[in-house]
């Protein structure tokens, strides 16, 4: 009677896997590729929202109308993040018609404020405390960096760090000439 029992329970066990495979597998491939597209792509435009920057002051997307920009999401204990900074720096510094925002996620400004002063970052810092804005973008890792033109269209995303080569092509797609 218990090796019954444990025959039925093990049959039963396969039976469950091979039907969760089954659906896996023949789930539309779109679906699961949509499961990890970020949710603002090129083409798009940013989604309304508020953050506050390094000194209290209230920034959106909005506030950025006009003018191109450069929206790099960070923090501190990421490596490529730390890496590329002083890339950005040196951009928001020659191309001041550029609007380079850095957007850090998951940290409070008194963390943040030894690693601006580090690299003399004089860039707009807007604080995403709670990942709120980074979660609701579905971004899956840092860094990464949008590429906005004047009207406030997504031109490019870019996931990981960024090389000098790779940012000039990036700023043509914006309408900047290196």
């Amino acid at each position: 009677m218990e090796r019954k029992l444990v025959l039925f329970s093990a049959a039963g066990l396969l039976i469950s896997l091979a039907l969760g495979g089954l659906l896996f597998l023949f789930s539309p491939a779109e679906n699961l590729a949509d499961a990890n597209q970020p949710a603002v792509n090129a083409g798009d435009t940013l989604p309304a929202f508020l953050l506050a920057d390094l000194n209290g002051d209230a920034h959106s997307p909005a506030s950025l109308a006009g003018k191109p920009a450069v929206i790099n999401f960070w923090a501190t204990w990421c490596k490529p993040c730390e890496i590329e900074m002083p890339l950005l720096q040196a951009t928001s510094e020659r191309y001041p018609q550029i609007a380079v925002i850095g957007i850090n996620s998951g940290e409070t400004a008194a963390a943040i404020q030894p690693f601006v002063a580090k690299y003399d970052i004089t860039f707009s810092v807007w604080l995403d405390t709670e990942n709120k804005i980074t979660d609701r973008l579905k971004i899956i890792g840092l860094p990464t960096t949008y590429f906005m033109d004047a009207q406030g269209v997504i031109q490019a995303v870019h996931l990981g760090q960024l090389t000098p080569t790779l940012l000039d092509a990036y700023l043509a797609q914006i309408g900047i000439e290196s």
